[in-house]
Parts: C-alpha cells; structure tokens; sequence
C-alpha cells in the first residue's frame, strides 16, 4: 500500500513538474561499447518509474503466487494428518478388537502424520507382540526411542510388554530404570510387584510390600495373603538352600508377630516335616498350641511322623476339655488312634468329627476303621456316603 501511494505521488509530481521544464528538459547520454542511447531527463524520470512499477507488479505476482502454493501445501498436509487422525483412531478400536494384523498396519501406516507418532508407535508394538512378532514389536520400540529415549511412556510399554511375553528378567531391567527416576509410579510399582512374584524374587517382593501399600496399590487382606506368600516363599527358599538349620535359624530371627502367624508356623512344619525334622516340628506345633488352639495347625499332628503318638493324643485329648465340639480335633485324635492301631476308640472320634461337619476325608477314615472292626456293610454304607458328598450334585433328568 505504502508503495502505491509513493507511485501515485511520483507520478502526480512529474504531471506538474513537467509541464514547467517544458523546453527546459536537457537531456540524458548513455554510451555502452560502440552504442549510445540519448534522451531527456524527463523521459528517464518516467522510464525509471515504469520499470518501478513493473517491478512492483512482478514483486505481488509472486507473492500471491507462492501463497497459493502455500495454501495448497497446507491443505495437503491438513489432508493427511487427518487421513492420519482416522487411521489411528480406526487402528486403536481394531487393536481392542482384537484385529492385530489390521491394528498394527493402520498404527504403522499412520505414524508419519501422526500428531502423536510414540502413541501409534507404542500402539504398533503391542498389536504385533498380541501376533506373536516379537521382531517387529521390537523395531516399533526402537522407533519410539528414537523419537524420545527418556520416555516414560516408552519404558512402561516396554516392561508391560515383556512382562506379558513372559521375558521376564528384561522387564525387571527396564523396571528397576524406571524405579530410580520415579520411585511411586503406580504402573510400575504394579509391574514389578507381578514381575517379582514371576521370577519368586520373594524378599525383593517382601522389601516391596510396604510401598505398595502406601500407594494404595493393596487393600488390607490382599495386603497380608501377598506378605504370607512372600513369607512363605522365603522360607522355601531357605529350606532348599540350607536344610533343617538353616530353616529354624531363619524362623528364629523372625520378628514375634510373623512367629505367631499360624499360616507361617504351618509353612515352617511342613518344610521340617519333609526334611524328617518331624520331632522339631511338633515341639513347634506344641508350644504354639499352649498359647492358642489353631485348627491349622491341630490338622497337621497327624501327618507328623512321631517315634511315640502318646503325647500327641495326649495334648490332644486336653484341649477337647476346652473344646469339646471342635470336629478338627475329633478328627486329629481319630487319625493319631488309627495310628496307633486303636480302632474303636478312633471310630468314635469320626463319628463325633462327622456329628458336627460333614467331610469326604473323614468318611474315609470311619470306612477304614470300620473295614477293621469286620463291619463290612457298615463300611460301604459309609463309602456311598462319602461318594454322594465327594461328586458334585447332577441335575434332575429332563
């Protein structure tokens, strides 16, 4: 605009200035080699403005020329970002579908006009690991660090993913990374907490727990069934590596809270148990019993292999005083009978134990005994019984 306006102003001054230098014009010589080229001063004013104005003219033809060209470029590119938009969206619904192949190849497709290329990406990696591809879900991966290595996005999906191949060891790297530069993310601290019970890394779980916790990750009783588990897994652990004393040092330098767990103790006992420490195990079982009675534990005095059953059936004996109608105890004293070759005494404690709770276990036990005492029909009535009780129920012909 302000250069029309110095045009038509140029102009406007040669209309009235010319006029006044009519006769008075001098004039202009122009000599090039052996040509020359001569005229006046007011026929150069007004050549030098035309070719001002052609070249002013030339300038806002190109100008609307490359913004048309522009204009055209960004509708292209406005076109495919939003083939691109469609694409991803399309891909991700046929990803929950389950349309892996078609998932992966609009995701892998979208990606260079995507306005989230890591999400098409991450997206790309878990349709082709869901095909069994674990070359391509790789390569997808590599591609999304290549955007941006510290992604977190990126060590997430890449951990899940591994954890849910069953790659296992790789997935704790890439965790234990994220770990260090965000401690309370709850996917990964989730991540690791499966991770660490796939690999039965049980004292890195136990080490876990409290956070866990903390992050609201647990509620109170899948709290303590994952403490018992990873307790007991410990111990496990201990008993493979380092036998009966090993075991029981271990067991010792438990805190007394755990000592008390019931559910602890009956791990401890069976792990004694099946390295011929039955001796050691009942005195434990024993103790424990002094200071409350555990139905747990009571079922476990019979499958102990005593020298002498006496003191069992003993103790036994002294806690029904207290808890007469207690069938875990009829049956203990029943089985420690049976044992000991006491058959009618260990008729009655089945039948009590079968008086209060109905039991295929002890319904086979009672036949046992009954089979010794030469009561052969009343054996195989109890039997049927315990068969009926054992099958599940069919239904009614039509």
């Amino acid at each position: 605009m302000i250069r029309l306006l110095l045009l038509v102003l140029v102009l406007a001054a040669g209309l009235v200035v010319g006029p006044q230098l009519a006769g008075q014009q001098g004039y202009v010589l122009i000599s090039a080699a052996e040509q020359t080229l001569e005229m006046s001063v007011t026929t150069l004013l007004v050549l030098i403005g035309m070719l001002i104005a052609v070249l002013w003219a030339l300038e806002w033809l190109l100008r609307k020329l490359l913004s048309i060209s522009s204009t055209a470029t960004g509708w292209l590119s406005g076109r495919k970002q939003r083939k691109a938009r469609q694409q991803t969206q399309t891909g991700l619904i046929k990803l929950r579908e389950g349309e892996w192949k078609k998932a992966e190849k609009l995701l892998a497709k979208a990606r260079p006009h995507s306005d989230a290329p890591m999400h098409n990406l991450l997206a790309a990696a878990e349709a082709a690991q869901q095909r069994q591809n674990l070359q391509a879900r790789d390569q997808y991966l590599q591609q999304a660090a290549d955007l941006n290595a510290n992604s977190l996005a990126l060590a997430l999906t890449r951990a899940q993913l591994h954890s849910q191949s069953g790659q296992h060891e790789e997935a704790l790297a890439s965790l234990r990374a994220i770990k260090r530069q965000h401690p309370r993310n709850p996917v990964m601290l989730a991540l690791l907490k499966d991770t660490y019970i796939h690999l039965e890394d049980w004292s890195a779980l136990l080490n876990l727990l409290p956070t866990l916790k903390k992050a609201q990750l647990l509620d109170h009783e899948q709290f303590d069934a994952l403490h018992e588990r990873a307790e007991l897994g410990v111990m496990a652990h201990v008993a493979s590596q380092q036998g009966t004393e090993g075991l029981l040092a271990h067991w010792n330098q438990l805190p007394k809270a755990k000592r008390n767990q019931p559910s602890l103790l009956a791990g401890l006992v069976k792990h004694l148990a099946a390295r011929n420490a039955d001796s050691e195990a009942y005195i434990l079982l024993r103790e424990a019993l002094k200071k409350r009675t555990d139905d747990r534990l009571i079922a476990l005095i019979p499958t102990l292999n005593l020298p002498d059953n006496y003191p069992a059936v003993v103790m036994l004996e002294e806690l029904l005083t207290q808890d007469s109608r207690n069938p875990v105890l009829h049956s203990a004293l029943g089985q420690l009978l049976m044992q000991s070759g006491k058959w009618q005494d260990a008729r009655s404690h089945f039948e009590k134990a079968l008086e209060y709770r109905a039991d295929v276990t002890d319904y086979a036990y009672l036949a046992d005994v009954l089979d010794k005492l030469d009561q052969g029909k009343a054996a195989s009535d109890v039997s049927r019984t315990a068969l009926k009780l054992a099958l599940p129920e069919q239904p009614p012909a039509a």
